[in-house]
Parts: structure tokens; C-alpha cells; sequence
């Protein structure tokens, strides 16, 4: 059996966000990986900012214990449009503290925000427009299942 992909972990956190009536209220324009499409006003951004592999000690030396990844998860909105950011924001972290990840191959430790994010960002080409960003970093630790 092939080792665990890191990548369905990023697919399922993402998934809890999508799947949420509520947050799909504050963030129409959905949860993206990275950015989102041209032309969407209010929405969220998973980013992977770190992840490293922690090593097993003893026999199976060769092996990761756990894989720890930091997420920023945050809300995006054009600031003309309602304002819904520190609602979203309110609404990730209710839905990813303590949450508990399901994913093939792995067992879930932990999920918990690190510290959180607030900035206001100016449009690249026009100065005049502004993005509201809102949320925080999400420490998440999954163990891979034995083999």
C-alpha cells in the first residue's frame, strides 16, 4: 500500500470549509486553494504556508511519525461589497479548532489556530480598491496509519 497523500489533507480541510451552509452565506464566491478565479468579491483562501515531516525514532527510523502543517485560512473580501469578513473569519474558526480531520491513511492529532490574521490589502492596479482580509493560521498534525 502506497503511503498516505499529504495533499488529501489540504482537499480535506478545504471539504469542511465547503461543506458549510453558513460560511457559504458569508463567502459566496466559495473556498479556493491558493487564489481565487478573476471577478470573485467574497471569499475564502486556504494556503499551505509550511509543512514539514517529523521523523520516527527507533526501528522503523525511515518513517514519519507525523507530518505538521501550518494553513493560513482566511476570509477575502473587496471592502465596497458587505461587509462579512469578521463574521467569516468568526465562522472558520468555529468550524477549525479542535476539529477532527477525516483523511485515507491518516489519524488527525490536532487542529488549532496559531495566531490569527487581520490586514487590509490594495489592489495591484487600481490603488482605489481595497481587500479586507481576515482570519488566522491553523496548526494542523496528522499521523500517518501504520503500514
Amino acid at each position: 500500500m502506497p503511503p498516505p497523500d499529504a495533499s488529501d489533507v489540504d482537499a480535506a480541510l478545504i471539504a469542511v470549509l465547503r461543506a458549510d451552509p453558513t460560511l457559504t452565506q458569508l463567502a459566496p464566491d466559495g473556498v479556493w486553494y491558493q487564489q481565487a478565479d478573476a471577478g470573485k468579491k467574497q471569499f475564502v483562501i486556504v494556503s499551505l504556508a509550511d509543512h514539514r515531516d517529523v521523523g520516527q525514532f527507533g526501528p522503523a527510523q525511515h518513517r514519519t511519525a507525523y507530518e505538521d502543517a501550518l494553513y493560513l485560512v482566511k476570509s477575502v473580501e473587496l471592502m465596497s461589497t458587505t461587509n462579512n469578513s469578521k463574521a467569516a473569519a468568526a465562522r472558520i474558526h468555529a468550524l477549525l479548532e479542535d476539529a477532527t480531520l477525516i483523511v485515507a491513511g491518516y489519524t488527525c492529532m490536532t487542529v488549532h489556530r496559531e495566531s490569527r490574521a487581520r490586514f487590509i490589502e490594495k489592489d495591484q492596479v487600481d490603488p482605489s480598491i481595497k481587500w479586507a482580509h481576515r482570519g488566522g493560521n491553523y496548526r494542523v498534525q496528522m499521523a500517518p496509519d501504520a503500514v
